[in-house]
């Protein structure tokens, strides 16, 4: 890594900030739609499950590759509107997000005891106030530790942004691998910016599990087993 590297770390710094918000944001998006997927995967109305059903293995067997192109070129076809690089790179992780949380919130659903959703509903709590205040809090113990390891997977594949154009981190890195006149360093450094990046997530969803006793329910089910 040479002087006219560092002269690039702003740049880098820029983007990974811009890589964390595009990631973040489609998990976000992910997680919200993902809540009413895995709700409409737990109906009793067969042709809402399908419907789900449908999505859900559509938006995980393809590529996300292919989704990023359909969005970025295939949309302002069809519809004839201006889609940014941001805007699909967007649209393209979200769906794939939504597809996998909706996964891991129908786990979470499923884990609570039919008995407490019984329990709910006898006492007067609408469908709202039951995920609220009886299966929401015992259904996050289980949907956090694998959101944490979601939010690393989307933050690593919005690095194919770059494929249409979007200046993430990994286009940064190979616009500074140019005009370096091709040298591993920019390479390296990227390397070191996503592990730098993705630890530090793995140590704050560490510090959430702990925070709600994530780890000591883990530990009590698998006992039990």
């Amino acid at each position: 890594m040479n002087h006219d590297l560092f002269s690039f770390l702003p740049l880098f710094l820029k983007a990974a900030a811009l890589t964390i918000w595009l990631s973040w944001l489609a998990l976000m998006i992910g997680a919200v739609a993902g809540g009413f997927v895995a709700l409409a995967r737990t109906s009793r109305w067969l042709p809402l499950r399908v419907l789900a059903l449908l999505f859900v293995e559509f938006f995980r067997s393809i590529p996300i590759l292919i989704v990023l192109f359909f969005a970025y070129f295939g949309l302002p076809v069809m519809f004839g509107v201006d889609i940014s690089t941001f805007t699909a790179a967007t649209l393209a992780l979200a769906l794939h997000a939504t597809a996998t949380m909706s996964e891991v919130m129908r786990a979470g659903i499923e884990s609570v005891g039919r008995g407490q959703w019984e329990a709910a509903q006898s006492s007067g709590m609408t469908f709202a106030q039951t995920m609220r205040h009886v299966v929401g809090p015992q259904a996050l113990k289980v949907v956090l530790p694998p959101s944490v390891g979601v939010y690393v997977t989307t933050l690593k594949e919005s690095s194919l942004a770059s494929i249409i154009g979007y200046i993430e981190l990994t286009k940064t890195g190979l616009l500074v691998r140019e005009s370096t006149g091709g040298s591993f360093a920019p390479l390296l450094l990227l390397g070191v910016l996503y592990f730098l990046i993705n630890y530090g997530i793995s140590l704050a969803g560490g510090v959430l599990e702990r925070r709600y006793n994530v780890g000591t329910k883990l530990v009590l089910a698998g006992g039990g087993l």
